[in-house]
């Protein structure tokens, strides 16, 4: 099983955007490369995520370097997957259950909670009330573009929000963390750890990897 050790990072009350500079230099560094179907989809634009925590959320600052922008998503609640799009699964403890949070390059955001992979709830609109975002196209909805891109997404995923009492912080999560673009002109499936399925297939919690939370 794939592992990371993810740093306390005091945050200063620093607002969200400027906090994205301490994650990239403090940060626990994820690459999502893994091509685990590269036959059929070989496209692999250069992703990595930047992982810290503190007494409030589990922060993750992606950074994309790749081909197309697309942010069609209407709004929160909304398919994201087919945008261009980064994603974090996460599940307290090994079973059925886990959240996938989903984020499209203007920031918007799909996420629920998982009974198994067949069975879903999606959130309420106060819990996506508490992701907090920042992103390069923050709100630039409708954008179907190709060539060269270049962007970040920051989030932070409220502890609350993933299912922990309210003042209790876990030792360690397990996760998976993705990048993909289903209608981009270059459709891409990548992963942090990797994922033994014949086809594209990210609703696959007994393939998470191990976050360790660093005293």
């Amino acid at each position: 099983m794939k592992q990371a050790y993810i740093p306390r990072i005091v945050r200063h009350g620093q607002p969200l955007s400027s906090f994205t500079s301490v994650l990239r230099e403090q940060g626990q560094p994820l690459y999502i490369d893994t091509l685990n179907w590269r036959k059929d989809f070989p496209h692999r634009p250069l992703v990595a995520a930047y992982l810290g925590y503190d007494d409030d959320a589990l922060y993750v600052t992606y950074v994309v370097d790749g081909e197309d922008l697309r942010t069609l998503s209407p709004g929160d609640g909304n398919y994201v997957h087919e945008d261009s799009c980064v994603e974090l699964f996460m599940q307290r403890g090994i079973g059925e259950s886990y959240i996938n949070f989903e984020f499209n390059a203007a920031g918007v955001c799909y996420a629920a909670h998982h009974q198994s992979p067949s069975e879903s709830t999606l959130l309420t609109a106060e819990e996506f009330a508490s992701i907090e975002r920042w992103a390069t196209h923050l709100g630039e909805q409708g954008l179907e573009q190709t060539g060269h891109y270049s962007w970040e997404l920051t989030a932070a995923l409220p502890w609350i929000t993933m299912g922990y009492p309210e003042g209790t912080l876990p030792e360690k999560l397990w996760a998976n963390l993705y990048k993909c673009g289903d209608k981009t002109a270059h459709p891409h499936f990548l992963s942090w750890a990797p994922i033994e399925e014949e086809k594209p297939a990210f609703h696959r919690p007994q393939f998470f990897g191990e976050l360790i939370l660093l005293p």
